[in-house]
């Protein structure tokens, strides 16, 4: 059984659009191209908007590399692509390479930014773009989670007040904190000094303890925003206090 290589949330953002190939470890042959955004490379067992008969075909490649004790090579053949137009484009140029030469291609030319976006292995690309692990941070922090609603887009403001509150943070844990993450998707978006602590005015925290703090971008905690604490979260939790210092993330295989 195929391990499936779990794209993390930054690395489909780097990746935006792309065209993928299927490989067949045995012979080396590609015998399917396609393209994609976000986890759709690794959907090529389930896929339904192709030809029938294409589908079929290669369902049944498929079928008989895994028969063999083999997994199908994943490869990546342009990444940053920018718009789904354009990668239907780069996939049907590909497509009609291989159809012009009515065999494998053996002198594959590399193009423009390749070193960056072109040929390399879902591995490769994941290693490439994966932010690095959030080090260590000696003094008392919690760090919350913010992606309900996020967006890239969003401007330092934005992440500020969707960072500062509101928590259901408890008083000896308001009184020894220091520094407040934001977090969305397992990384970093926003690190934040913890001046002072305000109980909720919302209508809907009435009653159930919610806090809110004021304060401003820590920069001498900047190093630590973009940086990865998947660790932290590793179920549905919405904060998580480090009252004695947080000690690095876990770095992923």
């Amino acid at each position: 059984m195929r391990q499936e290589i779990h794209i993390p949330h930054e690395v489909a953002a780097a990746l935006r659009y792309y065209v993928y190939a299927l490989r067949d470890p045995r012979d080396g042959a590609v015998f399917y191209v396609g393209k994609g955004i976000g986890a759709r490379i690794n959907a090529h067992h389930r896929e339904a908007d192709k030809d029938p008969a294409s589908e079929r075909a290669k369902l049944r490649r498929i079928t008989e590399v895994e028969a063999a004790g083999r997994e199908v090579e994943l490869l990546f053949l342009r990444t940053g692509i920018e718009d789904e137009a354009t990668a239907f484009a780069v996939e049907q140029a590909v497509i009609d390479a291989y159809a012009a030469t009515g065999d494998e291609l053996t002198n594959l030319v590399r193009g423009h930014d390749s070193g960056t976006h072109g040929l390399a292995s879902l591995a490769a690309v994941v290693a490439r773009h994966r932010a690095l692990p959030c080090p260590p941070i000696p003094e008392p922090v919690i760090m919350v989670k913010i992606q309900k609603g996020w967006r890239p887009d969003w401007n330092d403001a934005q992440i500020y007040e969707q960072t500062r509150g509101h928590w259901k943070v408890a008083g000896w844990v308001r009184a020894r904190t220091r520094y407040c993450l934001g977090v969305a998707y397992g990384v970093v978006r926003g690190a934040y000094r913890v001046d002072d602590w305000f109980e909720s005015q919302e209508p809907w925290d009435q009653g159930k303890d919610r806090w809110g703090f004021h304060g401003a971008p820590a920069e001498e905690l900047a190093h630590v925003v973009g940086t990865e604490v998947r660790d932290v979260f590793p179920n549905r939790l919405m904060y998580r206090r480090f009252v004695d210092g947080y000690p690095g993330a876990i770095a992923a295989d």
